[in-house]
Formats: C-alpha cells, structure tokens, sequence
C-alpha cells in the first residue's frame, strides 16, 4: 500500500508529465501558462515617458561619470559613461534603422496571379497564420486551401470582363491604386476588400469568387504604402480609414447612388474597414461591414507581437522599442501617432452594422480581442446589428479554409439582412 509520501510524490509525477503531454498535443503551441497569458486582455498603455527613458538613462550615467572624475576617478567616470551612452546609442540606432522597414512602404508582397493564400506559397503561408494545429486540423485547412485556388483559376480564367487597374485619390492627396474585376455588370452590388499587412490587392482572390457568385462586383484595394499604391508609412488603419471613404466614394461615382457597398478586409485591412465605417462622411451606400481578425487597437496587438514573438521572431522587450518607434514615426514627415489606430473606439459609434469573423487560434490577434469589439458594438452596429464568427481550428485569417461552409453561411446570411 502507498504510503501519504509516495501519494503526494505520485501526483506531483502526474502533473509533471500531464504538464509537459500538454505541450505535444499542438505541435509548436507555447506552454498552458504561456498560452493563457497569450489569450488574457493586454492593457498596455502608451507613454511617451517610456520612448524617453533611452535618453535619460545616459544624462544619468554620464552624470555620474563626470562625478568620478571629479573626485580624481577618471578612468572610473570613463566607464559609467560608456555604460550609459554605448547601450542607449545603440537601442536608439536600432529603432531608427528598423522604424523605415517595419513601417515604411511594403512592396515585397509577391506577385502570385492568385495572391498569397491561394497562390504557390499558400500552404506555406497557412501554416504561418495557424501555428500548432493538430495534422487533422492542418489537412483540412490546407484541403480547403488548395480546392478553393482551383475553383478560383477555373473562375479568373472564364471571366469576360478582365481585371482592370484604377486610381483615387485620398483626402491627404496620397495617390491610391485598386484593382475591379466587374465580374456582375447588371448589378449594383459593389464589394471594396482590404488586405493586410505587407500584402496586396491580390490577397483578395481569396474571397473574390464566393462574392461574384453573390453578385458583387469587386473592388481590390491596395492599402497605403502597399503595392503600388503610394504613402510614406503604413497606415495601422488609422490613415486607412480616410482612404477607404475615398474608396466608397469612388464606387458611388462609377455605379450611380444605387449603388450597395460592403466594406470587408483581413487583419489589418479589417481594422481599416471598421474604422472607416465610424467616419461622418462615410458614403450612405455603404451598408456593411465584414472585418476578419481585426484587433481592438493597434498599440496592443503590436506589443504582443514584439514581446511574445507570435509572428514568428525572436521575442523581444516591446519597451522601449515600441515606445522609441513611435516617437521617431510622429516626427517623421507625414507620420502619425500610431496608438491612434483604436477599432474599439470606432466600432461604439459605427454607421453601419458589422460582421466580426475570428479564428480562435489566432496568435496574432487573440480572440479576446473580437469578444471586445463586439462588447463594444454600437451606432448601427449595437444589438443585432453586429454578429460574432468564431472559427475553431483556424489561425489568423484562415477562418475561411478552416471551416468554409459556416464562414460562407453566417456571412452572406447577414449581409443579406444589410445590403
């Protein structure tokens, strides 16, 4: 018989090796710990005394410094200034050299006919987005993946009206490029698709196909500083909001008063696009609102990105990095406060109603994230004129390969009631 000793040691053995079975049942998913501290509401807030500190903490050291030197300890007084000027120096240097490349204009998204979900890379990019799945659950998506860019090919190469290329112009005077594909000429209906970051217009084949069959035209943009459209930062959805106002507005001058517009983006496209749905001079044609993985706020998502590594890096402190990034891109010319970037605050006062769609195993934007927006819904958006898709088995936007069928049906069912 086991004794009180050899119980306690029993369970503890158990727990150790449950622990450790839970870190194989999704190949590559953090830790339980680490896992529910992904999933828990982040409440950073941003001070510009934290994109300060790197500049405080040399006057410091160098302060003390010229005080050994004082009382006859130069070599001393040498090093405390070189402990505070070398390491600040270099945080400093290292922000501003990456600040032009993380924020700067992206023009490496491929060129793939079929964008990057269901072009040559797409399983690639799949496996990025939904991280730690089992291999049922990957098959699927991947599956699902690769039957959709067949049907897309087949679709693209049967069309008679062609993809043309078009310009706007944005409230600023930034220089917008998107592409239409006029695939429903007798109708009204009129689809304007964001994409997310670091992608282009073609991301939006993804969902092309199933919005014809519906019978909307299309309108595929490319969001500021991506692709060809012009910009010196990306927008974060802050400055994407005013450019895809000018986008309806654009769509109201081609198809007439009548027309019926609905907004719908990834990431951050789909932040974009409910931003924009808060704006006073948001065309009355638009009617709805599809966001796909949209965060509440950009400042927050992009701290766990940095601290926790969910895109793939190596993790890093997110201060004073972030803090230090923010300051530079605010002083920069036509920068901007990025913490301005909040969809929480814009969904409360939205004008039309909106449809939130999350995976819930998005590493990216966690899915508490689409629960606060829909808490937050208001405007034409409160009550029933919001609806939440929550996706299992399916990682930052790829709800639509994980589950097509309910992605489909609970989309198109409310828009139907809209638009």
């Amino acid at each position: 018989m086991a004794t009180g000793t050899d119980k306690g040691k029993g369970n503890r053995s158990a727990r150790f090796f449950s622990y450790f079975e839970g870190r194989r049942t999704r190949e590559g998913v953090p830790t339980p710990n680490l896992m529910k501290e992904l999933e828990r509401p982040q409440g950073d807030v941003p001070r510009w005394s934290s994109a300060l500190a790197p500049f405080g903490f040399p006057v410091v050291m160098v302060g003390a410094g010229v005080g050994c030197g004082l009382l006859g300890s130069p070599a001393v007084g040498v090093v405390f200034g070189a402990f505070g000027v070398v390491p600040s120096a270099a945080v400093v240097a290292m922000t501003a050299k990456a600040l032009p490349r993380v924020m700067g204009p992206q023009r490496s998204a491929g060129g793939e006919e079929l964008g990057p979900y269901l072009g040559g890379g797409g399983d690639e990019r799949v496996r990025q987005m939904s991280p730690g799945l089992f291999d049922q659950e990957r098959d699927v998506i991947e599956w699902n993946r690769a039957e959709e860019a067949h049907r897309t090919w087949e679709w693209l190469q049967g069309l008679s009206c062609g993809i043309e290329r078009v310009e706007t112009v944005s409230d600023d005077g930034t220089r917008l490029v998107g592409h239409v594909i006029a695939c429903c000429p007798g109708s009204s209906r009129w689809l304007v698709f964001a994409h997310g970051y670091n992608d282009n217009w073609r991301a939006g084949l993804t969902y092309a196909r199933r919005w014809c069959e519906e019978g909307y035209n299309l309108l595929l943009v490319d969001l500021r500083a991506h692709g060809e459209s012009d910009g010196a930062w990306v927008g974060a959805g802050w400055l994407d909001r005013l450019d895809l106002v000018a986008w309806a507005r654009w769509v109201v001058e081609r198809a007439g008063s009548g027309a019926s517009i609905v907004l719908s983006g990834i990431s951050m496209g789909a932040a974009s696009c409910v931003m924009a749905c808060a704006e006073d001079d948001l065309p009355e044609q638009v009617r709805a609102c599809v966001a796909d993985s949209a965060y509440t706020d950009f400042w927050n998502t992009a701290v766990q990105v940095v601290s926790k590594g969910s895109l793939g890096t190596s993790p890093m402190p997110a201060h004073p990095l972030l803090d230090l990034a923010r300051l530079f891109l605010k002083m920069s010319k036509g920068g901007y406060d990025v913490t301005k970037s909040r969809p929480v605050d814009a969904i409360a006062r939205s004008r039309v109603p909106v449809m939130l769609v999350q995976g819930e195993e998005d590493k990216v934007v966690p899915k508490h994230m689409a629960s606060s927006l829909a808490e937050a819904a208001g405007g034409a958006a409160a009550g029933e004129g919001h609806e939440l898709l929550m996706v299992p088995s399916a990682g930052h936007c790829c709800a639509v390969f994980a589950d097509p069928e309910r992605y489909w049906g609970t989309v198109l069912t409310f828009v139907r009631r809209w638009a």
